[in-house]
């Protein structure tokens, strides 16, 4: 086990030298296990050593090609870290991948925890590897284009999020959100080029000072009051002179929005509904609501910072009840006229059957989600919510098959994140509820071991054990 916490000072370049050195010298004489726990103390202290990281993945292939098994255990791969950083879990994700070079569901936590500690250069290195890996299985599955398109998003590489998002398309050529979502790329990155493609090196050619602010504060590093202003008042006068295009129309309200300002959004809003009354285009209609549901945020996260400061205020309170009921009583309307609108939608009908969970409307939650599951973005999420809603009407066998599928799911189950407690604890009370104490017990442990403090697990654990013993 690596140890529990480095300080900041063992980071940097050339800490992890001596590990890396180490590691080359053992994997000569075939000793590849321990040449990847060296590589990854040694990417402990230089996570971003880009040569490390691929030498590292040559190792984990020669040991695969000599008949290295993956990581196993009882209760699975005992990690390296205690996984209390996204770098940790990251590294935690790229030792079990040096285990079995070939699983894509270690990939993909890899990235997703580069991205979380971000760490763009490994996500520009890796993100190739893992959609290789995702065309040259037997059965590609689009979740994996679509979470490289999402972290591709992220790191504002449009073009590569539109390549994965088409192989997803490809597979899922009814899908009418991902064809939107290629051009949204596509738009992005033409928007990106022509800021940047005649800059030079960026900052260092162009000697002009304020042109160098003006393009940082464009691609959203530095937004300032100031500019935000400047950028609406071009954007108002671009609507004014054509108010029914929708490039302009789009640029005019997110600038509107950008100043997170109540009477900038109404009229935000205004200039929406009129859009929508002369196109009957529907997706103005969806950004007015947004702004609607952003406000009640804002709105309850007042009041909510008011009922922590004054918790004896009964008044507060209720207000703070009242505006969440309010709140979710919208978005269930919202997203019900979104379904209508978009039927084959799957992204929509989760929203929409998560929020029916929350209002305890399970029935008609359970129809939702039961079409939901087929979204492989949703797929984890939206089987974690029926079983939710299985638990709840007492249908437990219903549950514990739904909450087991929705394990298998979610490709970081394995990994004691806040998630798979989650799913792994629910799915423990689902076999409790049915009477299968000797499942439970092993889902407790398993859920204590990763964190004693979970929920009451170590409590229901020593109740079982104590039912056992007596």
């Amino acid at each position: 086990m690596a140890t529990e916490a480095t300080p900041a000072l063992m980071e940097g370049p050339g800490k992890g030298k001596a590990y890396f050195d180490r590691a080359k010298t053992v994997a000569d004489t075939g000793n590849y296990d321990y040449a990847i726990d060296m590589y990854i103390e040694g990417l402990f202290r230089e996570p971003l050593n880009i040569p490390e990281h691929e030498a590292l993945r040559d190792i984990s292939l020669r040991r695969k090609v000599k008949g290295g098994k993956p990581a196993s255990g009882f209760l699975g791969a005992k990690p390296r870290f205690k996984g209390k950083t996204p770098k940790e879990q990251m590294l935690n994700a790229e030792w079990l991948l040096a285990k079995d070079p070939g699983n894509i569901s270690h990939m993909s936590a890899l990235l997703k925890q580069a991205f979380a500690a971000d760490y763009k250069e490994i996500i520009h290195w890796f993100g190739p590897v893992m959609l290789h890996a995702n065309r040259t299985q037997k059965y590609p599955h689009p979740r994996y284009y679509l979470e490289l398109a999402d972290l591709y998003e992220g790191i504002g590489a449009f073009q590569a999020a539109a390549e994965a998002v088409q192989l997803a398309q490809q597979m899922l050529p009814n899908d009418g959100e991902l064809a939107n979502r290629v051009k949204e790329l596509a738009a992005r990155e033409t928007l990106q080029k022509g800021q940047y493609e005649n800059a030079g090196d960026f900052k260092d050619s162009l000697k002009d000072k304020e042109q160098t602010q003006e393009l940082i504060q464009q691609d959203n590093l530095n937004k300032s009051e100031e500019f935000k202003l400047k950028v609406l008042a071009e954007a108002k006068a671009n609507y004014e002179k054509d108010p029914l295009e929708h490039q302009v129309i789009s640029k005019y309200v997110k600038a509107l929005i950008d100043l997170d300002s109540p009477d900038y959004e109404a009229t935000a809003i205004e200039v929406l509904q009129n859009s929508y009354e002369k196109t009957k285009v529907y997706r103005y209609k969806m950004i007015i609501g947004d702004i609607r549901m952003k406000q009640f945020r804002r709105d309850i996260r007042v009041l909510a910072a008011a009922v922590k400061a004054h918790p004896e205020d009964a008044t507060l309170q209720s207000d703070l009840q009242e505006h969440e009921k309010s709140r979710l009583d919208f978005e269930i309307e919202e997203f019900a006229q979104r379904v209508k609108e978009f039927p084959t939608d799957m992204g929509i009908l989760y929203e929409y059957g998560f929020r029916l969970y929350r209002a305890r409307r399970l029935d008609e939650a359970l129809q939702a989600l039961q079409l939901a599951q087929n979204h492989p973005r949703h797929r984890a999420d939206a089987l974690y919510l029926l079983g939710r809603c299985f638990l709840e009407q007492g249908m437990k066998r219903e549950a514990v098959e739904t909450f087991a599928r929705a394990v298998e799911s979610y490709e970081l189950a394995d990994t004691g994140d806040t998630k798979s407690k989650d799913m792994h604890y629910w799915l423990a009370r689902s076999q409790e509820a049915g009477g299968n104490n000797a499942e439970a017990e092993k889902l407790y442990s398993r859920i204590t071991q990763w964190d004693i403090t979970f929920r009451d697990a170590r409590q229901r654990l020593a109740d079982l054990r104590a039912k056992e013993n007596r």
